[in-house]
């Protein structure tokens, strides 16, 4: 853990002032991943964490964040870091920095912030302690957040809620059930459950589609997610964040399948 906190000390230098709105710099654009990421885990993994955690999600249209996440995607290898910076109105620029970070678990692909998750603002240093960052586990085209990697004690937890599972089978490391998620999406939205449950049912449903590269499907499912949101009664409406963050993810798959 020393070691990756170290690394991101390192790469995360905020000395740089950016001459437009978003510097994007390391490594040579290639026409594939060389990592060989799968598009889809890695946009789902890193559109939240590097726009949605830390406000950014709010001043970067739709083709900016696709930018970004597209040069990621087709610049970053083991050996080349991508540094991308967004200059901010008032305080320090925000820094996003992606690289891989060998350990003796394997290759970790990795995205440092200078959001401090304490403060709530973009700072000068990053705090190893507040600062936001995030590290996937590559295996076989998925990146797995490190708290997702599969084990039977958090397999009989996330059983209590049926929510929970079905984002544990689409997003662990554990191949052999992702065939589980489907059956359960489709049990989750003919249930009685609350409708709070269903939209998370709905919004799995998307990301299933998404998964399998049937674009259509999974646009049909947000519009389906936003009609149950908006005439359901009972789901907070705090939770119009997961149609944002959706709507968010099926334009990014958008602009990778079609670009």
């Amino acid at each position: 853990m020393k070691k990756i906190i170290t690394s991101l000390l390192i790469i995360c230098s905020l000395n740089s002032i950016a001459q437009e709105k978003i510097k994007i710099s390391g490594g040579q654009v290639y026409s594939e991943n060389q990592l060989g990421i799968d598009i889809f885990y890695f946009v789902h993994q890193t559109f939240a964490d590097a726009f949605y955690m830390n406000g950014l999600s709010k001043q970067l249209t739709n083709d900016e964040m696709y930018s970004i996440l597209e040069n990621v995607y087709y610049r970053v290898t083991k050996e080349e870091k991508v540094h991308v910076t967004i200059t901010q109105e008032n305080g320090p620029d925000a820094v996003l920095a992606f690289q891989i970070i060998n350990t003796k678990d394997g290759d970790l692909f990795v995205l440092a912030t200078n959001f401090n998750n304490k403060t709530r603002v973009f700072e000068e240093e990053i705090d190893p302690e507040n600062s936001i960052y995030r590290w996937y586990f590559m295996n076989k085209g998925k990146l797995v957040y490190r708290k997702d990697l599969y084990s039977k004690k958090a397999e009989k937890e996330n059983s209590k809620e049926t929510y929970l599972l079905i984002d544990m089978y689409l997003f662990d490391d554990n191949f052999k059930n992702d065939k589980k998620a489907k059956p359960l999406i489709d049990k989750l939205l003919a249930s009685n459950e609350s409708d709070t449950n269903k939209l998370y049912g709905y919004l799995y449903l998307g990301e299933y589609w998404l998964m399998n590269g049937d674009l259509s499907k999974a646009e049909e499912s947000l519009a389906i997610l936003k009609k149950f949101f908006n005439e359901s009664s009972t789901i907070p409406k705090g939770y119009d964040l997961i149609t944002k963050m959706a709507t968010t993810e099926v334009e990014m798959m958008k602009r990778f399948i079609n670009n």
